[in-house]
C-alpha cells in the first residue's frame, strides 16, 4: 500500500456528529445491601406507616418526663374524681378522664408506655443474643456440644412456661427487672433452633472452607464470617418477638404480678381500670388500645422487614 493510499484510509466507526453530541454515560451507582432493603421496605406502605407509628410511640415514651401534664402518681382527690368518688370522663383538664385514685389517665398512659416499651426491648435484646449464643454455638461446634445445647432447647420448651413464670414472680418479689429477666428466660428456645438451623448451611459455605484453608481460627470465622449473615434474621425476629414480650408483660401485670403500684404500665393500668369497667370503660379502653397498636405495629413491621430482606426479592 502505497503513502497516498495510506493518507486515504477513513476509520470504519469515526463518530458522527449525533454521536459527539450525545453526553457520555453515567457509571451506575452502586446501591448497597441496607440501601437495597430500604429500597424494598418502603415499597411496602402498610409497613411504612406501622414503622412512623412505633416511632412516635418511642418518642412519647422517651419523653413522658417532659410531655405529661402531671406526675403519673399524683392523686387529684377533690378536682380528679367525681361527687360519688368515681373517676371523670376525659375533660378540658384531664385530656384523657381520671382514673379510680383521681390520677392523670394521660400521664399515667405516657409512662406507661415507657416502661413497657422498656420491658419489652430489653427483654427481647437478652432474648435474641441468647439464642444467638446457644444457637450458633450448637450449630457451629456439632458433635457433643450440639446434642447437649439442642436437649436444653427441647427441655426449655416442653416446660409450661406461663406456669413457672408466675411462680418465679411470686419467689423474686414483683419488679421491672424481674419482669425481664423472667420474660426473657422462657423466649429464647424457638429462635435458638432457627440460627442454629441456619448456621449449619452457613458453616459449609465457599467462604467458610476458604476462611480454614487458610488457617483461620474457628473463633474468628464464626464471629467475622458467620454472625453478620445471622443480622437479618435476628432483625425480623426481633421485630417478631417484641409484640409476645409486651403481651406477657401486660398479663403479669393484670394478674398484679407483674409491675408494683404505683408505678404505670399498660398492663397494671388495665388491672386497676377493671372494677370500673362500667361506669368508666375508657380505663380499659386507652391502654388497651395503646397494647394493641403497639402489638399490630411490630407485627407489620416484621412482615415488612420479612419481605424486604428476601434474598429472592433482591434486585427487584
Amino acid at each position: 500500500m502505497s503513502t497516498a493510499e495510506i493518507g486515504q484510509v477513513v476509520p470504519n466507526h469515526a463518530p458522527s456528529r449525533a454521536d459527539l453530541a450525545q453526553p457520555a454515560a453515567l457509571p451506575r451507582s452502586v446501591v448497597s445491601w441496607w440501601g437495597d432493603v430500604w429500597r424494598r421496605f418502603r415499597r411496602q406502605r402498610l409497613s411504612l406507616v406501622a414503622a412512623a407509628v412505633l416511632i412516635i410511640l418511642a418518642l412519647l415514651a422517651v419523653l413522658a418526663p417532659v410531655i405529661s401534664p402531671y406526675d403519673p402518681t399524683q392523686q387529684f382527690r377533690r378536682e380528679g374524681l367525681s361527687p360519688l368518688g368515681e373517676p371523670l370522663a376525659p375533660n378540658s383538664r384531664f385530656w384523657l378522664g381520671t382514673d379510680g385514685l383521681g390520677r392523670d389517665l394521660l400521664s399515667r398512659l405516657l409512662w406507661g408506655g415507657r416502661i413497657s416499651l422498656t420491658i419489652g426491648i430489653s427483654a427481647t435484646a437478652i432474648v435474641m443474643t441468647t439464642a444467638l449464643l446457644i444457637g450458633g454455638t450448637a450449630g457451629f461446634a456439632g458433635s457433643k456440644t450440639d446434642f447437649l445445647l439442642m436437649r436444653l432447647v427441647d427441655l426449655m420448651i416442653s416446660v409450661p412456661q406461663f406456669f413457672v413464670m408466675l411462680l418465679l414472680v411470686v419467689v423474686l418479689q414483683p419488679g421491672v427487672w424481674v419482669v425481664v429477666l423472667v420474660v426473657s428466660l422462657f423466649g429464647w428456645p424457638y429462635p435458638a433452633r432457627v440460627f442454629r438451623s441456619q448456621i449449619l448451611s452457613l458453616k459449609e459455605s465457599d467462604f467458610v472452607l476458604a476462611a480454614r484453608a487458610l488457617g483461620v481460627p474457628e473463633r474468628r470465622i464464626f464471629v467475622r464470617h458467620v454472625l453478620p449473615h445471622l443480622l437479618p434474621l435476628v432483625t425480623v425476629y426481633s421485630a417478631l418477638s417484641m409484640p409476645g414480650v409486651i403481651f406477657a408483660e401486660a398479663s403479669l401485670s393484670f394478674l398484679g404480678l407483674g409491675v408494683p403500684p404505683p408505678t404505670p404500665s399498660w398492663g397494671s393500668m388495665i388491672q386497676d381500670g377493671m372494677q370500673y369497667y362500667r361506669a368508666a370503660p375508657w380505663l380499659v379502653l386507652y391502654p388497651g388500645l395503646a397494647i394493641t397498636l403497639a402489638v399490630v405495629s411490630f407485627n407489620l413491621v416484621a412482615s415488612g422487614l420479612r419481605e424486604a430482606m428476601d434474598p429472592a426479592q433482591r434486585g427487584r
